[in-house]
């Protein structure tokens, strides 16, 4: 019979090490691979126009300092109807010990004092703050606005530079074509060298107009990164393929009156009124209560004596003249901006519709009229000079044509939607609702 080997404790401490640092590295490559897989997923999301806007209002310093101002305009809304405080004062003297033989010093006054704020100037002044706090949350609104017009800007900017390196990638991947058909018929004889010569340069105009499409698209895309504060990783984003909707003229007049921009201004005249009202009751000090106890050597003996009474400040040299009326300029001066802020933005309403407008119907009439055509003969042309049918002027004729109408074609799709994110902003129109989803 074999004898079993036996393992000690030695063995077992080596062989329990092992299986913890085996265990170890798998939960690590386990890790490792969700945190991997995580990442792919971030990285293949297909980003529009609504999710980067939502990644910018999540990650933009400047609508956190807007909330941040509503939170202290509610911390002066409480504080602004609060009672002043009392006055406490305490005095001791050697008074009584040098009137008594007795010698010392001793405690000998008291007092309390409490302002009464009888002119209304706290109700006045928490209206004031009351307006101030939703001027501050109208203020959220507008940053809301700009945001979501810069995460446009940024992510159509993007979308163009991307389509445009798309487009540089197919004319060298044409150009490269027709090259290397010049060269098979310049060998056969049936293309001259200056015709051969003249594709060589063609290919190479392209290969400088791929260099210039990767530099925009590099500078298109650290903007986006920066924006939305993401990791250096090429994003996948929707084509740049079709024209924005022309919402109705008269639905986004209807709609101005309730724009952020506008509101806040309102708030900010109707601060200035209480504002107004606040100077006025500032003319007369707030009138003091007091209440003193004093002791002092009365007939021969130490006693306490009590008074009170009531302070009033008479307006004789200041009466708050000047800061009355620097509280109506101010209310003044606030109507103002909102008739010139009104006439603005409607001014700019109708300007940005008539040229979103102008250019929708352009884009449409330059497909039908210029880029379908231009590529129908650039296709013709195509097939035309490899089988030796079309003349090499021709071909670059109708190469320029067709991809510079592609270009024009992107070009007046990015300026229609910068376009629809103006009209957006000067109408008050959000893409998002408070909670940050699409409404």
């Amino acid at each position: 019979m074999i004898a079993q080997p036996r393992i000690g404790h030695d063995e077992v401490f080596v062989l329990s090490k092992i299986f913890i640092e085996r265990g170890s590295v798998l939960a690590c490559a386990s890790a490792l691979l969700m945190i991997m897989s995580n990442n792919v997923v971030a990285q293949t999301q297909t980003w529009d126009l609504l999710s980067t806007a939502q990644r910018v209002l999540q990650e933009a310093p400047e609508r956190g300092a807007a909330e941040a101002e509503v939170k202290a305009r509610q911390g002066r809304l409480g504080q602004a109807s609060v009672w002043p405080n009392p006055t406490v004062e305490l005095g001791a003297s050697n008074a009584m010990g040098k009137d008594d033989g007795k010698g010392g010093t001793d405690l000998n006054q008291f007092s309390i004092s409490q302002p009464l704020p009888l002119s209304g100037r706290l109700g006045l002044q928490r209206k004031q703050a009351g307006a101030n706090l939703k001027q501050a949350q109208a203020n959220v609104d507008q940053q809301s606005l700009l945001l979501e017009y810069e995460a446009a800007r940024v992510f159509h900017g993007l979308q163009f530079s991307y389509a445009q390196l798309n487009l540089a990638q197919q004319r060298l991947k044409s150009a490269d074509e027709f090259q290397h058909i010049g060269q098979r018929r310049e060998q056969a004889g049936d293309l001259s060298r200056l015709a051969r010569l003249r594709l060589d340069l063609v290919r190479e105009s392209a290969k400088q107009d791929m260099a210039s499409a990767e530099g925009d698209f590099s500078e298109s895309l650290s903007d986006f990164q920066t924006l939305l504060n993401m990791a250096a990783a090429e994003p996948q984003l929707v084509a740049l393929d079709r024209f924005p909707a022309l919402p109705p003229l008269l639905e986004l007049e209807a709609r101005l009156n309730a724009h952020p921009a506008l509101m806040a201004a309102r708030q900010g005249v109707e601060s200035a009124g209480h504002g107004v009202a606040v100077a006025r009751a500032n003319r007369w000090a707030d009138p003091e209560v007091w209440l003193a106890q004093e002791r002092d050597v009365l007939g021969g003996r130490r006693q306490n004596a009590i008074a009170f009474g009531v302070a009033v400040t008479v307006p004789l040299w200041n009466r708050g003249k000047g800061n009355i009326d620097t509280a109506q300029a101010n209310k003044q001066k606030a109507q103002l901006e909102v008739t010139g802020l009104q006439r603005q933005l409607g001014n700019r309403l109708r300007l940005n519709h008539l040229h979103l407008a102008h250019l929708v119907k352009q884009g449409r009439e330059f497909r039908s009229r210029v880029l379908e055509p231009a590529e129908e003969v650039f296709q013709l042309s195509r097939k035309g000079f490899a089988a030796g049918q079309v003349e090499i002027l021709n071909l670059v004729d109708a190469v320029d044509t067709y991809f510079s109408a592609r270009v024009r074609y992107l070009e007046l799709l990015k300026q229609a939607w910068l376009e629809a994110a103006a009209l957006r902003r000067n109408a008050g129109l959000s893409l998002l609702n408070h909670e940050g989803t699409a409404q």
